[in-house]
């Protein structure tokens, strides 16, 4: 079996003869060419693995035999050894700037030819592994690329549809994943009773991982939901499953609330989240000035046992609640200003009374303060409106 095909071109039939006679010996395939252009035809045929081609010759000399083997996508990997006497015309660097991958003296010994011939292959073949390998890779990759957009629309498919209305409200979001999947994740949930149940986390971490234990934070959100309309109670036991079903280091951060359109009233539950921003309603039909929500309390998973607390507030007709995750507002510039809860609640001083067009105005107005860098962590924001 043969060790490979080489291409020997030289415009004297003597050392196209020995060259031919030695490789033939040591179980290479051997073409042979007297100039560039025969060589040519010789590839058109056959492509070689090795060429090893004079550098003085007629018709088409040794370097531009190169060049064009070497400026040819198809051929331009081919092992080029070129053959010269060294003597000024062409130096080895001369011929290794040309493309030639090795320079051949002359006079020179067949052994020693031999044994460049013999290392140029041990390179071919380390080459080709690293091909085969890089199309494996590839491979690879591409079925990780295809998994991750199908978890990325699984996940999108986990978010509530747009846009969205429930009794007494209406709403809007934009969830942007640092890494095309990420730890974010919201629900709004119509109760039996005409209420509405409002969740907002932030999972540790990204990607896969905490888009896995984002989806089971939903649904133990919505695990509760079923067996009370209290959001202190919601909160515990989602902390419960978290802590019995995550590791040690993973645990998610939320905003847990319960929407009563009857009595303009809402219960909720602050869980290491940051609170959201309310704007009343203002005069004129328009909205007034924002105010962050109190409360502080735990993360979600991190201790079964952990204790938190409910707060109250009003949510009238007019009302506006802006929800986030700590990717929107843990910004900051290249001179190291840094954005905060407090300048984004400036942002949310001159919204748009529309809420689509408040969420795209806001987040806007991040990106701008960003820019030029994006955003590096999960973004999500929710704009809620109290409607009749």
């Amino acid at each position: 079996m043969s060790k490979g095909v080489v291409l020997v071109v030289d415009d004297e039939p003597p050392i196209r003869d020995i060259l031919s006679f030695y490789l033939k010996r040591a179980d290479y395939q051997v073409l042979v060419a007297e100039n560039g252009i025969r060589g040519l035809e010789e590839m058109s045929k056959l492509q070689p693995d090795l060429i090893i081609s004079d550098l003085r010759m007629p018709e088409m000399a040794g370097d531009d035999f190169c060049r064009q083997v070497k400026a040819n996508a198809s051929t331009k990997d081919i092992y080029f050894m070129l053959v010269s006497a060294l003597d000024g015309s062409m130096s080895k660097i001369g011929g290794l700037n040309i493309g030639a991958d090795d320079m051949i003296s002359k006079p020179f010994h067949a052994q020693e030819v031999m044994a460049k011939v013999d290392s140029a292959f041990r390179i071919i073949a380390m080459q080709n592994e690293i091909k085969r390998q890089n199309v494996v890779l590839r491979e690879f990759q591409d079925r990780v690329n295809g998994e991750m957009e199908l978890a990325a629309r699984l996940q999108m498919g986990l978010l509530p549809a747009l846009p969205g209305i429930a009794p007494g409200i209406q709403y809007t979001h934009r969830y942007l994943p640092a890494d095309g999947i990420g730890g974010d994740i919201y629900a709004i949930a119509p109760l039996p009773d005409g209420s509405t149940a409002l969740m907002i986390a932030d999972v540790s971490g990204h990607g896969v991982t905490a888009a896995l234990i984002s989806s089971m934070v939903k649904t133990s959100f919505e695990s509760h939901l079923r067996l009370s309309l209290d959001p202190l109670a919601w909160a515990v036991g989602m902390n419960q499953d978290l802590s019995r079903n995550t590791l040690a280091e993973q645990f998610a951060t939320a905003f847990l609330a319960h929407l009563d359109p009857a009595t303009g009233k809402m219960a909720y539950v602050v869980a290491g989240h940051p609170a959201p921003f309310k704007i009343p309603a203002g005069d004129s039909g328009k909205i007034g000035k924002p105010e962050q929500l109190s409360g502080k309390g735990f993360m979600l998973g991190i201790d079964a046992d952990l204790p938190f607390t409910s707060q109250h507030a009003d949510f009238h007709v007019g009302d506006r609640l802006v929800l986030f995750t700590d990717g929107l507002d843990e910004v900051e510039r290249e001179n190291r200003t840094y954005l905060g809860e407090e300048g984004l609640m400036g942002f949310c001083e001159d919204l748009p009374t529309d809420a689509e067009q408040a969420a795209i105005q806001l987040i806007e107005q991040v990106k701008a303060f960003n820019g030029p860098a994006t955003f590096s962590d999960d973004v999500t924001l929710v704009v809620v409106d109290r409607v009749d």
